[in-house]
C-alpha cells in the first residue's frame, strides 16, 4: 500500500486568520466618570461646610415673617400712626402755652420730652424698612430658601452614583452611556434653579437689606423700642384718666383735637406697632443666621447671596460639558492590534 506524503508547507490555522481585517476594539474613556464624582462631593459638602440647611431655613422664616411689614400700605399705616403722636404731643405743647394745663402729670410731660427721640428712632426703622422694599420683594419672590441646600445636596447626590456607577460600567467593557444621561438631566436641574428661581435677580437685593436691617435687628435695640411703649402707654393711661378730665374741668373750651384722636386711635395704634416689635424679636437669630450665611464664603472673595446663582450654574455647566465629552469618548478608540503579519506575500 503506497503511502502518501503530508506536506510540510501547509499553513497552520492561526497564520490563516491572522490575515484576516479585525474590527477595531472601542474602549471608553473613564475620566469623566471621576469628575463628575469630585463635582458630586463638592456639591454635597458645600451645604454642609457654610452651614447652609440650617441658616437658610432661617432666612426663609425671616422673609415669611417680615412680608407683610413691607408693603406699601404697611408703612403708611404706620407712618400716620407717628402723625397721630405728633398731634397728641402738640396739642399738649399748645395746652402749656396757653397755660391750660392744670398741674403736673409727670407721665404725659415724660412723654412730652422723650417723644423727640422716640420719633426720631421708629421714624430711621421704617424708613429702613420702606427703602427695601423692592429689594425685600426680589428675595421673597425666589425658590424659597430653605429648599435651595437640598437641592445642591440632591444634585449632589446624583452625580456621586453616576460617576462611581458609571465608572464601574466602562471598567468592566460597558459605554456607561445611561449614566453619562442620569447626569446632564442633573446638569440640566441645577442650570435651571437660579434661573426660574430668580437667584440672580435677588443676589444684589441681599446684601442693601442686610445693611438696613442690621441695626434694627439686635437684642439692645428691641429693648429700646420695647421701652419706648412703656413711655407711650404710661402717657396714654395719664391722658385718659386724668389729664383730658383736668384740662375740660378748668378750660372746658380748650382745645383737644389732637389728644381725642390718639384716643380714638390708641387701640390699632398699638396692635400695629406691638406686632411689628414682636416680630422684630422674634427675628433677630433668623437675622444672625442670614449674616452668618452670607459672610459663610467671605475667604473665597465674595458673599454668600452673591455667590449662590453661580453654585448652581458652575456645577451644572461642568457637569453638561462632562456628560457630552462622556458620550463622544464613550465611542472610543480603536484598540491596538497586537496581531502579526505572517503568511505569504
Amino acid at each position: 500500500m503506497t503511502t502518501v506524503p503530508v506536506s510540510a508547507e501547509l499553513p497552520a490555522y492561526g497564520d490563516f486568520v491572522s490575515h484576516i481585517e479585525r474590527a477595531p476594539v472601542r474602549i471608553a474613556a473613564r475620566w469623566p466618570f471621576a469628575v463628575l464624582t469630585v463635582i458630586g462631593v463638592l456639591l454635597l459638602l458645600a451645604p454642609v461646610v457654610t452651614g447652609m440647611f440650617p441658616r437658610a431655613v432661617k432666612g426663609e422664616a425671616m422673609i415669611g415673617a417680615f412680608e407683610p411689614y413691607v408693603t406699601e400700605q404697611s408703612i403708611a399705616g404706620y407712618r400716620d400712626d407717628l402723625r397721630v403722636l405728633d398731634g397728641a404731643r402738640a396739642n399738649v405743647l399748645a395746652l402749656q402755652a396757653n397755660s391750660q394745663q392744670p398741674g403736673s402729670f409727670e407721665r404725659v410731660e415724660t412723654f412730652v420730652r422723650d417723644y423727640p427721640g422716640i420719633r426720631a428712632d421708629l421714624s430711621g426703622m421704617l424708613d429702613s424698612i420702606d427703602g427695601n422694599r423692592e429689594n425685600f420683594r426680589k428675595l421673597s419672590g425666589t425658590t424659597p430658601f430653605g429648599t435651595l441646600p437640598w437641592l445642591l445636596a440632591l444634585a449632589g447626590l446624583v452625580l456621586i452614583a453616576a460617576g462611581i456607577l458609571g465608572f464601574r460600567s466602562v471598567s468592566n467593557g460597558g459605554r456607561g452611556a445611561g449614566w453619562y444621561a442620569a447626569a446632564a438631566l442633573t446638569a440640566l436641574g441645577l442650570l435651571a434653579v437660579p434661573v426660574t428661581g430668580g437667584l440672580f435677580q435677588a443676589a444684589p437685593a441681599a446684601q442693601p437689606v442686610i445693611d438696613s436691617f442690621r441695626p434694627i435687628l439686635t437684642g439692645e435695640e428691641v429693648r429700646e423700642i420695647q421701652g419706648y411703649f412703656v413711655t407711650l402707654v404710661a402717657a396714654d393711661g395719664e391722658l385718659n384718666s386724668r389729664y383730658v378730665g383736668a384740662v375740660r374741668a378748668a378750660h372746658p373750651g380748650a382745645d383737644l383735637t389732637g389728644i381725642t384722636e390718639l384716643e380714638a386711635r390708641w387701640q390699632p395704634m398699638t396692635a400695629r406697632f406691638a406686632a411689628l416689635v414682636g416680630v422684630l424679636n422674634d427675628n433677630i437669630r433668623n437675622f444672625d443666621a442670614v449674616v452668618a450665611l452670607n459672610n459663610s464664603t467671605a475667604p473665597l472673595g465674595f458673599t454668600g447671596f452673591r455667590g449662590l446663582g453661580w453654585a448652581f450654574v458652575i456645577p451644572g455647566a461642568a457637569a453638561l460639558a462632562l456628560s457630552g465629552l462622556g458620550l463622544r469618548s464613550s465611542r472610543g478608540r480603536p484598540a491596538p492590534d497586537h496581531s502579526t503579519a505572517g503568511g505569504p506575500a
